[in-house]
């Protein structure tokens, strides 16, 4: 990586009150506005990904991607041993970095971007801090965890049907239905999951299994991530999804009104957390300003599969400026 290209091009630790905050910065002009890159998961950072395919953002805005507690590089083993995570918790953590970078950064607000998991966060930060928070964007955008499962195993039921893939079929009846967000099955989101890969609901016309898509994210991943920092990584995600259970979230219901910008930045195609419901908590949103633009050639992943579009839009969107 040349180095040299960007004014800001660092990693740094950021103590804030007697806790780690690993944060990555691409820049070319740190006057710019500032934008937080909150990743999924919950556990999956996605700074490596980020960096290969948004850095063009780096031209118009100060570029922020965090590791959350407890996962990639900020994850600590005696910590693990000894917190329990909550969501409220990754909410205070968000709103932490937020307030470091405004200082950091000389800057009022922070736009902020969550995909998946970052946007269950994204959007209650947004709810809870509105005044630090120059626009959420949402990507993957999680609404109901009930109604997420349920749809989601019902397209890959319908698609395993469609395709007379019996195998699949037999899977799909073995774990059952989700019932509240959830399967009985220890593994029954892994088996829908991986079939969700296969028939396109996740990564869109690209990837027929998600064991190929995991080693093309792993050869990414080691362009920011050392070996020691990926068995970090593994552990981490396990960690995670252990105490982050966004099962029983419900924004239809719980967030009607957020007083900040909202963009939702979706693919047309995405069953890991369904398009409609997106498109259903966005029509009944109460925002200053909000704008839906789905992205027809993606799933659940449109900032790299259709990454020089989506760059280009976000630029436009936040900042009316072409990249």
């Amino acid at each position: 990586m040349d180095k040299s290209k960007y004014l800001l091009d660092i990693s740094e630790i950021a103590e804030i009150e007697n806790q780690k905050y690993h944060l990555r910065y691409r820049s070319n002009n740190t006057e710019n506005p500032v934008i937080l890159f909150l990743h999924g998961g919950p556990g999956d950072p996605d700074r490596a990904m980020l960096l290969k395919y948004q850095s063009a953002l780096a031209e118009v805005c100060t570029m922020v991607c965090w590791d959350q507690r407890g996962a990639g590089k900020a994850y600590n083993s005696v910590e693990a041993k000894t917190l329990k995570l909550t969501i409220d918790l990754c909410v205070e953590d968000a709103h932490e970095v937020i307030l470091f970078l405004k200082k950091k950064f000389n800057a009022e607000k922070i736009f902020i971007v969550g995909h998946s998991w970052g946007s269950v966060l994204g959007t209650l930060v947004a709810q809870k801090y509105p005044e630090d928070i120059a626009a959420y964007v949402g990507v993957g955008q999680y609404v109901c965890g009930e109604e997420n499962e349920r749809i989601s195993y019902q397209f890959v039921l319908n698609e395993a049907r469609n395709r007379n893939d019996k195998k699949a079929i037999k899977k799909l009846n073995k774990i059952g239905q989700p019932q509240n967000g959830k399967y009985r099955k220890k593994n029954g989101i892994v088996v829908e999951r991986n079939l969700l890969h296969k028939y396109g609901g996740a990564v869109f016309n690209v990837y027929e299994s998600i064991v190929k898509y995991f080693l093309h994210q792993l050869r990414i991943m080691t362009s920011q991530y050392s070996f020691a920092d990926l068995l970090k990584y593994f552990k981490a995600e396990s960690y995670n999804i252990k105490y982050l259970d966004i099962s029983g979230i419900d924004f239809l219901k719980n967030v009607k009104e957020l007083n900040v910008p909202v963009y939702l930045l979706e693919g047309h195609h995405d069953f890991n957390c369904p398009y409609e419901l997106a498109e259903k908590w966005f029509n009944q949103l109460k925002s200053p300003h909000k704008r839906l633009v789905w992205f027809e050639n993606s799933a659940h992943f449109p900032q790299y599969e259709e990454n020089k579009l989506w760059g280009k839009t976000l630029a436009k969107l936040l900042f009316d400026k072409e990249i």
